[in-house]
């Protein structure tokens, strides 16, 4: 991801000598150094999939789902997708969310093993 920032800068720094775009949006100029363009892009960057929306965590700390994954003050409702992680797991989620659905497999297992019949 740093070398594609400053790939796309140092291309558009032509083009901006022309005055066919405007300044740099994001990550922005105040962004420079090879620790800061990675820091940004691990906060920020989620390529093409979104992550992050039913973050699994305490309800005082915003999260929106237990480590059971049932939506905080619901009942019936479970929540297994890239939405339970409090931040992107990086480019590549798909391992991630397979994971993530093994997980909520057992949970959602033990828990009906448990529930009276």
């Amino acid at each position: 991801m740093v070398h594609a920032v400053k790939f796309v800068r140092e291309v558009t720094r032509r083009i901006q000598k022309d005055h066919l775009i405007g300044k740099e949006e994001v990550p922005g100029e105040h962004v420079q150094s090879d620790d800061e363009i990675r820091e940004f892009a691990r906060r920020e960057a989620w390529g093409h999939h979104a992550s992050g929306t039913c973050a699994i965590g305490p309800r005082e700390a915003h999260g929106v789902l237990g480590s059971d994954f049932r939506v905080h003050g619901t009942r019936g409702l479970r929540v297994v997708d890239a939405s339970v992680f409090p931040r992107i797991p990086g480019f590549f989620i798909a391992s991630a969310v397979y994971m993530v659905g093994e997980k909520a497999a057992d949970v959602i297992l033990a828990d009906a093993k448990r529930a009276p019949h």
